[in-house]
């Protein structure tokens, strides 16, 4: 175990804690919900995605379970202009940071599992809307019972995960779909933080694709480890005087004595369908043993087809095609037939460009001191739901309900975090193939790209009635 700073969070965490301190609620019992109210949007406005695909709960229990505050961070926030005093006059919180641990319990749904959020209706599928309330509804990634304290110390650094790791996976289980059980290979590591980087390409396999270029993921998780081979390779063959066909050539040759069994070559360093270069350098380099060719620019349906049957008219028609560059679920469905093995997905999966803003997470309270509470958000259709919760899916319908309701279907929301510490995960593995089976089981109507709507029990909309009314009888 490797100890995470505690201190991956916004400011205003930590400067508005200090009058909860004074008033003696550091240690009060708070429900924490983390949960997206919407499916995303794309800039204008449009739907984006038809579901969610949780991932990021291995990480986030790891963070929870590593973070702690070191000497040295909790000098940088004394020496902070306005927390800094503030700390030195309460010497107690001073010290309550210094031995702070996250306890309490975290329930949430599987990782891999599809998810929906959107406007709140009842069994009728009537919006739900109370005065001027009108709340969402939505499975939270995670429900937290924990202290106030615990709650502002966990809130930024969980909602970076939830947001990050959840929209790559929501994005990349879409490519994967669109490929058609043709083999996904993320390769996005240069487009993002290394971190980052890592968590992406757990994301991506959770959702379908079939391995990473990342080594760290390898190592980390288990998720396979993939490549070809890259344009500097080829250009560092060049030599005074020798013409570049006959380089790139030589590094062929050089490759494949290196990997005789995976020799998937790059061919369009220099040109692609030439006379000496790019796919004929490949297939006799390899004497006819040409594992597969990777294209990485003038990505058409017509050029693809040209390159398989330059491939073919070679001898080379066991030989794969693998096409990247600038690649996702659009540019593949644009590609209609094209005879494509495989395809390498950089930036549009670790960026997800078309809903770039993460999954929309939020943190909000849903109890202090066993009272129910919710952010009413008048008129703005971002009220969210009171008390702890549990989520069932049942014939492919999501029903919120309290928590102590018992419905038919699956309850969504586990318990992976108790009394005692972290619980055991499924191994990766397991939670890629939970993933893939949920996916499969979604009807077509819930992979459709359009805006949820998530059904309310009737006891939860009496418990969102009782709250409106408390502030305007």
């Amino acid at each position: 175990m490797s100890l995470a700073p505690a201190t991956h969070m916004d400011l205003y965490q930590l400067t508005s804690l200090v009058p909860h301190w004074d008033a003696g609620l550091g240690q009060a019992p708070v429900t924490m919900a983390f949960f997206s109210r919407r499916l995303p949007q794309t800039p204008d406005g449009e739907p984006a995605r038809g579901y969610l695909l949780w991932a990021g709960l291995r990480r986030a229990l790891a963070w929870l379970r590593d973070a702690r505050f070191d000497e040295a961070r909790l000098e940088t926030l004394a020496a902070h202009p306005m927390l800094g005093p503030a700390l030195k006059a309460r010497p107690d919180l001073r010290e309550a940071l210094a031995r702070w641990r996250f306890e309490g319990v975290v329930e949430a749904p599987r990782e891999g599992t599809p998810l929906f959020a959107g406007p709140a209706v009842d069994a009728k599928g009537q919006r739900v809307q109370i005065q001027d309330v009108a709340p969402t509804a939505y499975t939270p990634y995670l429900q937290i019972r924990t202290s106030l304290l615990s709650a502002k110390l966990i809130e930024t650094p969980l909602l970076s995960i939830i947001n990050h790791m959840t929209m790559v996976a929501s994005k990349a289980a879409r490519v994967a779909e669109a490929a058609g059980g043709r083999a996904v290979l993320e390769f996005g590591s240069r487009r993002t933080h290394p971190e980052a980087a890592v968590d992406a390409a757990y994301a991506a396999w959770l959702a379908g694709a079939a391995g990473t270029s990342n080594v760290e993921a390898h190592h980390r998780y288990g998720v396979p480890v993939l490549g070809t081979m890259d344009h500097f390779a080829v250009q560092a063959w060049e030599r005074p005087g020798v013409p570049r066909h006959v380089t790139e050539r030589a590094f062929f040759e050089a490759f494949h004595r290196a990997y005789p069994n995976g020799s998937v070559l790059l061919v369009d360093t220099y040109d692609s369908y030439g006379s000496h270069t790019g796919i004929r350098n490949a297939v006799a380099a390899t004497g006819g043993k040409l594992k597969g060719i990777r294209l990485d620019s003038r990505i058409s349906r017509e050029n693809i087809i040209k390159a398989r049957e330059l491939l073919d008219s070679l001898g080379a028609k066991a030989a794969t095609i693998v096409v990247s560059g600038g690649m996702d679920e659009h540019a593949i469905a644009e590609l209609g037939d094209a005879p494509v093995d495989a395809f390498g997905i950089g930036e549009r999966i670790v960026t997800s460009p078309d809903a770039p803003v993460g999954v929309g997470a939020v943190g909000k309270l849903a109890e202090i001191q066993g009272r129910m509470t919710m952010k009413l958000a008048r008129g703005s259709g971002k009220a969210t739901l009171p008390g702890r919760v549990q989520v069932y899916r049942h014939e492919g319908v999501d029903t919120v309900a309290c928590h102590d309701e018992v419905l038919p279907g699956e309850p969504l929301l586990e318990v992976v975090w108790d009394g005692q510490g972290m619980k055991p995960l499924p191994a990766p593995a397991e939670s890629r193939a939970h993933a893939q089976a949920s996916l499969a089981a979604l009807p077509a109507e819930a992979k459709a790209v359009r805006q949820a709507s998530v059904r309310l029990t009737p006891a939860l909309i009496e418990r969102v009635r009782r709250c409106v009314e408390e502030d305007h009888p």
